[in-house]
């Protein structure tokens, strides 16, 4: 897995992408939950690694950082403010077995993560940024220029055989 610099095509299918979230952010329609139901946002393309009842995590297709991953309460808060305890120890408890998986598989020196939940009718989500070797340490790791995610169905593969199983 590793990611590509963008082409002009996947220039397009990025802003296409932005343009339908967009849309929806300017009707007052929550682009994630539309996502939910319509799968046509945040195409699955075999990035989902875990899904349960309370969440979903798929890694970015365009990503700002090798195995970025994103984390997604199924059910809608606008920010973190608004996420019940319980679901906040689930989504740690499941990103401390991804973030273990990347230092295991991807070889990350450390994994970064946030929620940025801003704008228009936003999602609670959360993000996990693996830190590679030989990357630069710090904050610019969040406004790192998108790529496209290559070669990533083996690696995913990997991942969701780990997570299949876990306890939480």
């Amino acid at each position: 897995m590793y990611v590509k610099k963008l082409d002009e095509n996947d220039e397009l299918l990025l802003k296409q992408r932005r343009e339908k979230i967009k849309e929806f952010q300017e009707k007052g329609v929550c682009f994630s939950c539309q996502n939910f139901i319509t799968g046509d946002i945040f195409p699955d393309d075999g990035l989902i690694i875990y899904e349960d009842e309370l969440v979903r995590c798929q890694f970015e297709k365009f990503p700002r950082a090798t195995g970025q991953t994103i984390m997604v309460s199924k059910e809608h808060y606008e920010d973190i403010s608004e996420m019940p305890l319980d679901l906040g120890v689930h989504i740690l408890k499941i990103s401390d077995v991804i973030i273990k998986l990347h230092k295991e598989i991807l070889g990350a020196e450390k994994v970064y993560m946030c929620t940025i939940c801003d704008g228009k009718r936003n999602h609670l989500h959360f993000q996990l940024f693996p830190r590679l070797k030989g990357e630069k340490i710090g904050y610019q790791n969040f406004v790192r220029e998108e790529g496209i995610l290559m070669d990533y169905q083996e690696t995913a593969d990997l991942y969701r055989k780990a997570l299949k199983n876990i306890k939480l």
